[in-house]
């Protein structure tokens, strides 16, 4: 199997239809299946066209996305799968091992959610978080480019930014966490010390102060080391 994430986490990348097709064709050579977690499709950030999903491209692709994300409804807890027939029969039955129902609550909020009415209405509101707080973060790392670098993000409320600091990722996010009250994610967690996973699709005063404290706490840790 091989298991992607399109719009990427933590990266924000949208893969080009090339790379779709080849990451396909490297499946097909050898009877792969391909799970593709779309969660992310409709937080582009520079681009109004939703990304392409894998499903209908290959026999073999398991698409999965969910409420949280894109449409800002995590507390739901509902999500999906798109498949074979005979597949998602295999996932229902698994399905009821850990999950026996939703509420009928939570399933009437989704279908409200996913409505034509409403859900460009969703869409549209975290694509306005994101491209509103990204211009706030790239002004952010411009100040501070010796020792922060980025990529910019396609798509997603989150950057992946690579720092130049004299300490673990891990170590980093924990003194961010206890002494500066900011959640972030370490590099660690992605197998790649020395970046920091960070979102800007939020209020624009909450983004502001999160990266005041981030900074307060580069600045304590540089001084140290002089």
């Amino acid at each position: 199997m091989i298991a992607i994430c399109n719009p990427n986490n933590p990266t924000g990348y949208i893969l080009t239809n090339e790379e779709m097709n080849a990451i396909i064709n490297a499946a097909e050579g050898v009877g792969a299946w391909i799970l593709a977690d779309e969660v992310y499709i409709g937080a582009e950030r520079i681009t109004d066209k939703e990304t392409p999903s894998f499903y209908g491209r290959y026999d073999k692709v398991i698409a999965v996305g969910s409420m949280s994300k894109a449409y800002g409804l995590p507390g739901l807890r509902l999500g999906w799968a798109v498949s074979s027939s005979d597949i998602i029969e295999k996932i229902w039955r698994r399905h009821e091992y850990t999950t026996l129902s939703t509420s009928i609550f939570s399933n009437n909020l989704a279908a409200l959610a996913l409505s034509a009415d409403v859900r460009p209405r969703l869409i549209q509101r975290i694509r306005n978080y994101i491209r509103k707080g990204f211009p706030l973060l790239q002004q952010w790392i411009d100040q501070q480019k010796d020792i922060f670098q980025m990529v910019p993000p396609q798509a997603a409320a989150i950057a992946f930014l690579q720092y130049q600091l004299d300490i673990n990722s891990t170590d980093l996010a924990n003194k961010l966490i206890q002494e500066k009250s900011v959640l972030i994610v370490p590099g660690d967690h992605f197998g790649m010390d020395k970046f920091i996973r960070v979102s800007f699709g939020c209020p624009q005063d909450y983004l502001k102060e999160g990266l005041t404290r981030i900074q307060q706490l580069v600045t304590e840790i540089r001084a140290k080391k002089k």
